[in-house]
């Protein structure tokens, strides 16, 4: 069932059940410090996962405890599930912003890809979760996406993944518009890194099932052309509420 929430608070807590529950040292510093609920207040919880709580917040002090009622089931509006695999940017803030904006789009999992070209090699994954957190409340899109650890490219190129895979190139080379190749099951989407993917890469992509396309005709940096994959997949299977 889809309630609205527009004008509520909504707060994560991944371990949220019904009953009293202390929540976590972050948002309860959030809750009682920054918004300055006090008890008596009501809130919205969710766990990540689509699921909603009602909350009462019944003492504040340095932890925020609720009493909290669990309320529904929202869907998550896509019946497709999105995959991005993207090589990291020479500039980090440049992949937190490509993760946030991603996030509100609507996106299931990430996996940042080591790839041969790739200038950055260290990735703060915690980080990264954080920042979808932030954007999952800020949206209040009710899931939060797998964020996957650094993987080279050759070990995530030859993983058993099901449904429609794609790779994203600069290579002039004959490919079909991405728009094109998106289904309404399961997509995952490679991107490389500013030096794109190496000759060999590429090969290794063909030879494991993935189809070259093009995401337009101009060059996109990481981040945009992340997004507008994103964006086209959104686009592709948006269906207006009944």
């Amino acid at each position: 069932m889809r309630i609205e929430i527009q004008n509520m608070e909504v707060f994560y807590y991944k371990d949220i059940t019904e009953g009293i529950v202390a929540l976590p040292a972050e948002e309860s510093k959030h809750i009682l410090k920054v918004l300055r609920k006090v008890p008596g207040d009501s809130i919205l919880i969710t766990d990540g996962h689509g699921k909603l709580f009602d909350v009462e917040i019944v003492e504040g002090g340095r932890q925020c405890i609720v009493n909290s009622k669990f309320n529904s089931v929202r869907e998550s509006g896509r019946n497709y599930y999105l995959h991005l695999a993207v090589a990291p940017t020479k500039m980090m803030e440049r992949y937190e912003w490509l993760v946030e904006k991603c996030m509100e789009i609507g996106i299931d999992e990430l996996t940042p890809i080591l790839c041969e070209h790739s200038e950055r090699k260290i990735i703060k994954e915690e980080r990264l979760a954080n920042i979808a957190v932030s954007a999952m409340k800020q949206s209040k899109n009710l899931y939060l996406p797998k964020i996957n650890p650094l993987t080279p490219f050759k070990e995530f190129i030859k993983r058993p993944i099901e449904g429609n895979k794609c790779i994203g190139y600069c290579e002039s080379t004959s490919k079909d518009y991405y728009f094109n190749k998106i289904t309404d099951g399961s997509n995952t989407m490679l991107i490389g890194p500013e030096g794109d993917f190496s000759k060999e890469e590429l090969n290794l992509a063909f030879e494991n099932g993935y189809k070259g396309v093009s995401l337009g005709k101009t060059i996109l940096r990481v981040e945009t052309a992340a997004i507008v994959a994103c964006n086209m997949v959104a686009v592709k299977n948006f269906k207006t509420e009944q």
